[in-house]
């Protein structure tokens, strides 16, 4: 993506103001959509948002300058706010109607790994897509054939895994936001999202800037001479490489599963993970900046590793303290923290490239969220 738009002229600070605008968008909605996809239905929030998604890649593939991307950009923010929590939801449903809900980190981690094998096979065909079209705008028309398969699929669900209000009274859907609001107001449940989202909106805001990283890579490879084209270079070596990432997070979030099994404090895990990842990201920048490349995307690629190690616990431990009838809900208002803080960072990260460096972006924004955990740490602490 960052590539794609570079090659458009579009500059750092406004790749870094689409992707702000596209989580601001999810972040208007975030809450109002979670609880529809409750009320009304998993499964019809599921299809309006792989609609959405193809919609937004066709957006992309048509969109000639800054400001139709923004139009393609904030569909894709609907997209994302109408897909999350619910899926996540409609799984915890089916463990629940089986009797299996003690299998939640199972099937979580299992989820995450499938899905992350699954990006690993795209961005390695896309790779080739690259490699043989001469263009990157090729990528996204491709992108809308597996959410056209995924609609159909998703249409052959269960109709008991979409549980919604079209059979509630007006009093249970006021007994709902009700016990929304007690689940709001446990201290731990707070205390576990706010930890989720530091190290997810750091990576979320950054983890596309590092394309420019793999792109000065490709071009220092000498074995890849019988190429001419700089930008199949490119394509194909980033392909490669988020192949090889992604094969590792989906790998991290099978050992997931025997992670939880073994730490006695999952808290502690959770704040260690944190720092690691957070220390991670700095420490890639500063290799980056020592032109130390090949080492600083590895480096990085721990950060990636890092979080999806953390998410599927992550996720059982938000789902113990939640009423399952409303987990979608639950889930949505730590996508909606998670959606605010990654806008901001994201559009922070754009400038700080453009006035200093990728390097230096990854240095600044990862040593201020550790400072910033340690205050805030700090405060409660006293409190």
């Amino acid at each position: 993506m960052i590539i794609y738009l570079s090659e458009m002229e579009v500059s750092y600070t406004q790749i870094g103001t689409l992707y702000a605008i596209r989580k601001l968008v999810a972040f208007f909605l975030e809450i109002p959509t979670g609880i529809l996809a409750d009320l009304l239905g998993r499964k019809l929030s599921l299809a309006v948002s792989f609609f959405a998604y193809i919609i937004a890649f066709i957006s992309i593939y048509y969109s000639t300058n800054f400001y139709l991307l923004i139009t393609a950009f904030s569909i894709f923010g609907l997209a994302e706010t109408l897909r999350s929590g619910s899926h996540k939801a409609i799984i915890v449903s089916y463990l629940e109607k089986q009797g299996w809900m003690s299998l939640k980190t199972d099937y979580f981690a299992n989820t995450r790994a499938w899905a992350q094998f699954g990006s690993a096979i795209s961005s390695l065909i896309a790779g080739f897509l690259v490699l043989f079209s001469g263009e990157f705008k090729s990528i996204f028309l491709y992108s809308v054939i597996p959410y056209i398969i995924n609609f159909f699929n998703l249409l052959s669900y269960p109709k008991y895994l979409d549980e919604g209000g079209k059979k509630k009274k007006k009093k249970a859907q006021i007994n709902f936001i009700k016990q929304l609001w007690l689940v709001l107001k446990q201290k731990q449940l707070i205390k576990v999202i706010t930890n989720a989202t530091i190290l997810s909106s750091f990576l979320g805001a950054s983890k596309d800037f590092i394309q420019p990283m793999m792109a000065t890579f490709a071009l220092t490879l000498p074995f890849l001479g019988f190429i001419d084209d700089d930008k199949q270079k490119v394509g194909l070596v980033v392909g490669v490489l988020y192949f090889g990432i992604y094969m590792m997070t989906s790998r991290a979030a099978v050992i997931s599963k025997s992670v939880k099994k073994k730490i006695p404090h999952q808290e502690r895990f959770i704040t260690y993970t944190l720092i690691i990842g957070l220390l991670l990201g700095v420490f890639a920048g500063v290799l980056y900046e020592a032109n130390l490349t090949l080492i600083a995307i590895f480096i990085f690629t721990l950060v990636y590793i890092t979080d999806s190690l953390r998410k599927p616990i992550l996720t059982s431990y938000i789902a113990d303290d939640s009423p399952t009838e409303m987990l979608t809900t639950v889930l949505s208002v730590d996508s909606f923290v998670l959606t605010v803080s990654t806008a901001l960072l994201s559009f922070t990260f754009g400038v700080l490239c453009d006035y200093l460096s990728i390097g230096n972006a990854l240095i600044i924004l990862g040593i201020c969220l550790v400072s910033f955990y340690f205050i805030v740490r700090l405060f409660f602490g006293k409190k």
